[in-house]
C-alpha cells in the first residue's frame, strides 16, 4: 500500500504538471490521458514571468507537492520530535538533494522557493500566509502520510504540517481534513459517500470551513457536475485575482477550494486513474488535486488501473519505491 500511495502521489503530481494552471475547457479539448501533454510554456501569463513555470522542467518530472512529501516523510522517520523547525529542515535538505542529483532546484515552489533562494527568512514567508484570505495549498498537497498515524497524533501533526509555513487557520483546516481522509479511506476502508461527513467528525471545522464543505457535499455527481457547481466548489469562475492564476476555469491555488475539490473527487472516483482524470479535468491548480486523490486511492485500489507509460516514465521511480519501503519498514 505505502508504495502505491507514494507512487501514485508523484504520477498524478507529474501528469497535472504539464497541464497545470490550463482552462478547464482546454483540458478537456487536448487531453485524453494517452500521452503525456506539456503545455506549461503556453500558460497565460506575461512572457517575462514564463520562465517561473518552464525553468528547470522537463516532461514527467515531479513537483514540489512529491517533494515535500518525501520530506513530511524523512521528519516523520527521523524520531526526532516532530516540529515545525524539523520539518522546514527536512524540506530544505531534500530540495537540496534533488538539486544535486538533476543539477538544478525542482520547479513549482511556491513561496518556499523564496526560502531556498535566500530571498525570505522562513518567518517572513510565515509571516506572508497568517493572515491571507486565500492560504496556498501546500500544507494540503503534503498531509497524505499524515493519515496513517496513531488516530490521536493526526490532527496536531497536520496543523503542525501547515504551520510550518502556513500558520493560518484554513491552512490548518486543510491539512488536517486532507489527512483525515487519507485515514478514512487508507485505514478505516470507510464509505466513500460518508468522507466530508467524517471530516466533520474529526476536525474542528470553523464557520467558513462548515458552510463550504456542506455546500460541496450536496453537489451532484462528477458526471452531472454544473457551471454553478463548479463555482461552488471551486469559487468564482474564471478564477479571480487575488486567487492563482486569475482569468482560467478550474481550481485556483488556495487551500480550502483544494481540499473541497480532494473530497469531492475522492467521493466520486471509482480508482486511481479515474481520480486522476477527473481531478485533471476540473482545470487550474490540477496537479496538487491530481497528486493527493491519486496517491489515496491508490493505496485503496492499486496501481493496476494506471496506464503504464505513466508509470514506466515517473521520474525517479526506483528512489520513490525506496523512500517508500524505508517508511513501511520503519515507521512508528
Amino acid at each position: 500500500m505505502i508504495r502505491n500511495i507514494l507512487i501514485g502521489i508523484a504520477i498524478g503530481d507529474a501528469f497535472g504538471a504539464g497541464v497545470e494552471f490550463q482552462d478547464r475547457t482546454w483540458i478537456r479539448e487536448n487531453v485524453d490521458f494517452s500521452t503525456f501533454v506539456n503545455a506549461r510554456s503556453s500558460i497565460k501569463v506575461s512572457s517575462d514571468k514564463k520562465e517561473i513555470f518552464t525553468k528547470n522542467y522537463k516532461a514527467w518530472d515531479y513537483t514540489d507537492d512529491t517533494e515535500m512529501t518525501i520530506g513530511v516523510i524523512n521528519a516523520l522517520l527521523s524520531k526526532e520530535v516532530f516540529s515545525e523547525d524539523l520539518l522546514v529542515r527536512k524540506w530544505k535538505e531534500e530540495y537540496e538533494d534533488g538539486t544535486k542529483r538533476k543539477g538544478y532546484g525542482r520547479n513549482g515552489h511556491g513561496s518556499m522557493g523564496w526560502y531556498y533562494s535566500g530571498e525570505k527568512t522562513i518567518e517572513e514567508i510565515r509571516s506572508f500566509q497568517r493572515h491571507r484570505p486565500n492560504p496556498g495549498n501546500a500544507p494540503a498537497m503534503r498531509a497524505v502520510f499524515l493519515g496513517l498515524l496513531n488516530e490521536k497524533l493526526i490532527n496536531d501533526y497536520a496543523a503542525i504540517n501547515a504551520n510550518a509555513t502556513h500558520p493560518n487557520i484554513n491552512a490548518v483546516l486543510s491539512s488536517q481534513c486532507i489527512a483525515r481522509a487519507s485515514e478514512y479511506m487508507l485505514i478505516n476502508k470507510g464509505n466513500p459517500s460518508k468522507i466530508i461527513e467524517y471530516c466533520f467528525n474529526t476536525v474542528s471545522l470553523n464557520d467558513e470551513y462548515k458552510s463550504y464543505l456542506k455546500l460541496v457535499d450536496e453537489i451532484n455527481t462528477y458526471d452531472r457536475l454544473t457551471e454553478d457547481e463548479l463555482i461552488i466548489l471551486c469559487g468564482n469562475q474564471p478564477i479571480e485575482a487575488p486567487y492563482f492564476l486569475s482569468g482560467i476555469k478550474g481550481v485556483p491555488s488556495d487551500s480550502k477550494f483544494t481540499t473541497g475539490a480532494v473530497l469531492y473527487i475522492l467521493k466520486n472516483a471509482e480508482n486511481a486513474f479515474d481520480a486522476l482524470k477527473k481531478s485533471i479535468l476540473l482545470g487550474g491548480d490540477v496537479d496538487s488535486v491530481a497528486s493527493i486523490t491519486t496517491g489515496i486511492m491508490a493505496g485503496c485500489f492499486g496501481l493496476k488501473d494506471i496506464p503504464n507509460f505513466m508509470i514506466e516514465n515517473l521520474e525517479n521511480r526506483t528512489y520513490l519505491e525506496s523512500i517508500a519501503e524505508n517508511f513501511k519498514q520503519n515507521r512508528n
